[in-house]
């Protein structure tokens, strides 16, 4: 049987020893010799789109001006005692000058808009994959590629009938013409990356940090491996994902 192709690397965002979603930890991302670094998105008061994860009742009240002040950064996270908060377009002009790919993560779909407008501005469609919160993304840019964030759990009657839970999730991709399956690691067997790839999607999975996970999602042929431990991933791709 031929030997598939070896995964691309995604860079969680935090990959290396910088908090998340910082400036260091974008730049520790692509330096970790990863194809694909990850980060999460959420729009401030002002239309601004930042690099966070979680919610906060901040930024539907403050401007990004307002935010990356320290007394209210500092409200956000304790990580932003000392770090700034990172605006999009920081990542993406930096992004430009390295042959890397990115993941965005948007969190809510007030972010999607504002994103999308931005990836235009800056010229990087075919570089950029979306995932998280996709809501009709692609009805209406259908050059935009959307990685489908599919349930990380499976119902009672999926659990008992794992093809039923491929074919449904596989069938939703084909019908929203989504890129392909961003997939959380224990949902993801070697059923639904050989019925999705027949369909003509990708399959991704995310977050994979142990060496022998690492190795079945190699062997089962996934598209894309998300991973906080990025240079596991690169021992395994120069020995040739033995």
């Amino acid at each position: 049987m031929e030997k598939p192709p070896f995964p691309k690397i995604a860079a969680h965002t935090g990959c290396g020893n910088a908090p998340d979603n910082t400036m260091e930890s974008f730049m520790e991302g692509i330096q970790s010799g990863a194809d694909i670094v990850e980060v999460d998105l959420r729009v401030a008061g002002d239309g601004t789109v930042i690099l966070l994860h979680d919610d906060s009742p901040y930024l539907r009240e403050c401007t990004y001006e307002q935010l990356n002040q320290y007394e209210i950064r500092t409200k956000l996270s304790s990580v932003y005692e000392n770090y700034e908060i990172v605006k999009l377009t920081e990542i993406l002009e930096i992004a430009k000058q390295y042959d890397i790919q990115l993941n965005l993560d948007i969190k809510t779909v007030d972010t999607i808009e504002p994103v999308i407008q931005l990836v235009r501005q800056y010229n990087m469609v075919d570089r950029v994959y979306i995932t998280g919160c996709s809501e009709n993304i692609t009805n209406r840019h259908h050059d935009i590629q959307v990685v489908f964030n599919t349930p990380k759990k499976f119902t009672p009657e999926e659990s008992d009938n794992y093809s039923l839970y491929a074919a449904k999730e596989c069938e939703e991709a084909v019908l929203r013409s989504y890129y392909g399956l961003n997939m959380d690691y224990a949902t993801c067997r070697q059923e639904i990356v050989e019925l999705a790839h027949a369909s003509g999607l990708a399959v991704w999975v995310y977050t994979v940090n142990d060496s022998e996970a690492m190795q079945s999602f190699i062997q089962m042929g996934v598209d894309a491996i998300t991973t906080r431990d990025v240079t596991k991933l690169t021992e395994l791709q120069k020995q040739g994902g033995i």
